[in-house]
């Protein structure tokens, strides 16, 4: 977990590779030499189509993974995520070997990763290998690929937050407590939210660590209130072009930095932000709202009170 994923939008290079390998077929592919990406064995499940050398049964973890990332992503953010009629190609390589020699050879520039999405136009690719956080890396970057079938080109630190959000599951405690530990120790080292700085990134070099856990934390106050926040973010992702800051849309309701502080921190009250309104208007318009190198150590779990309290900066 926590390791930075890499998008690229335009990827001609390995995108022709992926069509060659799919239109020559494997008997042909033997006969050529080993081939880098595996096509031997396919498994489909929604608009997902796994690809691997070693069969993997229709049943397995990480099939059964993208089948729940497809209900969370419905259940919890657009039912219309899975209506999503794909093709999603999904590359599942052997070994961690063979995925850096994929990498070296199509992408020398680029730095190791665990897995990664690419797009272009139409086609929407995953790219990984076999391993212990295989699971997780194909919820991550199908995530990706899902949000990019049904809101188009969105914003980095959203798309990103977006799939650090349902990486490991919105309902696994332990995974949101993790992430609360670490964003606790960054305010505790003086970090503060920034949306208004997250919204200017426009390369996924330009993120650290801190950026996907707080682009996690965003989406995680905007979707804590279903009745609002979500709606909220939905419009937001659903505008496309005509996308106007999201950091002037909370704003201009009361919704800060200091607002997504005390969520994290755990205030036992809701916070509710409220617009601004005339003094003569007959009702306000209210919103309650409540990464990822490898290196990046886990401090500590601080205890709930100490949590708040660092929050506070106390």
């Amino acid at each position: 977990m926590n390791t930075p994923r890499i998008i690229a939008r335009t990827v001609p290079r390995l995108l022709a590779l992926a069509a060659l390998a799919a239109s020559l077929g494997c008997s042909t592919l033997a006969r050529r030499g080993p081939a880098l990406l595996p096509t031997a064995h396919q498994v489909r499940t929604g608009p997902f189509v796994v690809y691997s050398n070693e069969p993997i049964k229709a049943d397995a973890p990480p099939v059964k993974a993208l089948e729940r990332l497809r209900g969370d992503l419905a259940t919890r953010l657009d039912p219309a995520v899975d209506s999503d009629p794909g093709p999603i190609e999904v590359y599942v390589l052997d070994d961690r070997d063979a995925f850096v020699h994929l990498l070296r050879f199509y992408f020398p520039e680029l730095p190791p990763r665990r897995a990664f999405f690419m797009a272009q136009d139409d086609q929407r690719i995953v790219y990984t290998f076999h391993g212990p956080m295989l699971d997780e890396d194909l919820r991550h970057e199908a995530a990706h690929a899902l949000l990019r079938g049904r809101f188009g080109d969105i914003p980095l630190w959203l798309d990103e937050g977006l799939a650090e959000y349902f990486e490991a599951g919105p309902d696994d405690l332990q995974d949101r407590d993790d992430r609360l530990a670490r964003l606790a120790a960054d305010a505790k080292s003086g970090w503060k939210p920034d949306l208004r700085r997250l919204e200017t990134l426009g390369e996924i070099h330009q993120m650290a660590p801190r950026d996907y856990r707080e682009s996690w934390a965003w989406v995680d106050l905007l979707l804590a209130d279903p009745a609002r926040g979500k709606p909220l973010l939905l419009d937001h992702l659903r505008a496309r072009d005509a996308r106007s800051a999201l950091t002037t849309t909370l704003a201009d309701r009361g919704t800060d930095g200091d607002t997504l502080l005390a969520h994290l921190g755990g205030t036992p009250a809701r916070v509710i932000a409220q617009k601004p309104t005339p003094a003569d208007a007959r009702s306000a318009r209210v919103i309650r709202l409540q990464d990822r190198p490898a290196a990046d150590p886990l401090p500590s779990r601080p205890g709930l009170l100490r949590r708040v309290g660092s929050f506070l900066g106390l």
